[in-house]
């Protein structure tokens, strides 16, 4: 069987979407399929990533400065072109292949009904990873792994009435590292002995550096910091130079143990996203601040039932917001217990209903 993945990574976008994409090809690789990706060279792109990972992968040109790409989406400028040129670049792609692509994944908040209509006659079968909710799409499977109040009945008018939905945490894609260190293993006692911070792959902002300052305003340094940041971040050296100067950070790039890191944490600092739900099915309590819009109702949502404490977007959180958020939960050891019970238990069954997606998308 021969899949065929559509996504990008750059500065913009961020790397979730490659990350996440990754973790499901590694999961059907193991079930015998054929993966191949297909990312447009963007700056921030992930194919050192990729091709580490031992799959093949087809670069589409990079784009030419000062290109009008026209607003089909809300997203229609991630793709770099517009959208009738990547998708006849895809086309291209799948043909030079020279091979039957059974199916076709897309994670691409640029990509919609329009581009999907027309490169679905060169594959069997097609499937569409989303968050948005936002446009329509012409897809066989859909999956949307987010909570969101109302989320079964997201995509009733913006997919075909035969698409199969898989939809909610439950199926939320985790690498298998994940499920080495299950939360069974582990009792959350709410004391804080080492904080796990990470803002996605790129972070743009710097919100590592907020959240590093932060602490600092700390009057306790009993306390470690993992720091973890991936290679494209552009505030690398600066990150690295901070966590130098104090004994009490731990500088990771681009660690492929993340997990392993997760599990040894006490508390997290960081995104929503793909972490978010990392987080939640370890049972590691987190203090959130958002960094894209997507994010946000997401994040409200865990608030709301105790599986995060929500401090708002990045542009409206302070220093002071996330110094007095650490010092409350060091306070109040009970309140993390019951964050991390409360977080455990949205992921519960997420092995099994993994199994069910994986069967879906080989059928």
């Amino acid at each position: 069987m021969n899949i065929l993945f559509r996504t990008d990574a750059s500065i913009e976008i961020g790397t979730g979407h490659v990350m996440r994409c990754l973790t499901l090809a590694n999961a059907l690789r193991k079930k015998g399929a054929n993966i191949t990706f297909v990312c447009r060279n963007l700056q921030g792109h992930l194919a050192e990533v990729i091709r580490a990972q031992q799959f093949d992968l087809i670069m589409l040109s990079e784009p030419k400065k000062n290109v009008v790409i026209p607003k089909a989406t809300p997203h229609s400028d991630w793709l770099g072109v517009p959208w009738h040129v990547d998708s006849a670049e895809t086309i291209s792609a799948i043909k030079d292949i020279n091979k039957e692509i059974s199916l076709l994944i897309i994670d691409h908040y640029a990509i919609d009904i329009n581009w999907e209509m027309k490169v679905k006659k060169h594959v069997k079968k097609m499937m569409v990873v989303d968050d948005l909710a936002d446009r329509l799409h012409d897809c066989d499977i859909l999956l949307d792994q987010n909570l969101y109040p109302h989320y079964e009945d997201r995509y009733v008018n913006l997919v075909p009435k035969s698409c199969k939905q898989f939809l909610g945490p439950e199926y939320v894609l985790l690498r298998d590292e994940f499920y080495s260190f299950h939360p069974s293993n582990k009792n959350c006692d709410g004391s804080v002995r080492k904080i796990l911070v990470f803002f996605g792959g790129t972070d743009p902002t710097n919100e590592t550096k907020k959240a590093i300052n932060a602490f600092k305003q700390l009057s306790s340094h009993d306390i470690e910091l993992d720091i973890v940041i991936g290679n494209t971040n552009t505030h690398k050296n600066e990150i690295e130079s901070i966590c130098k100067k104090h004994a009490f950070c731990s500088f990771h790039c681009q660690v492929n143990h993340i997990a392993e890191l997760m599990y040894n944490a006490d508390l997290a600092i960081g995104a929503g996203g793909t972490a978010a739900w990392e987080r939640c099915f370890l049972g590691l309590p987190a203090i959130v601040i958002t960094v894209a819009e997507n994010q946000e109702l997401i994040a409200q949502t865990l608030d709301q039932l105790g599986a995060i404490q929500y401090l708002g977007p990045k542009e409206s959180v302070k220093e002071s917001d996330i110094a007095s958020a650490i010092n409350e939960m060091i306070n109040n050891p009970s309140s993390l217990i019951q964050m991390s019970k409360k977080a455990r238990m949205l992921l519960e069954g997420n092995m099994d209903k993994r199994q069910n997606l994986l069967f879906e998308i080989l059928k």
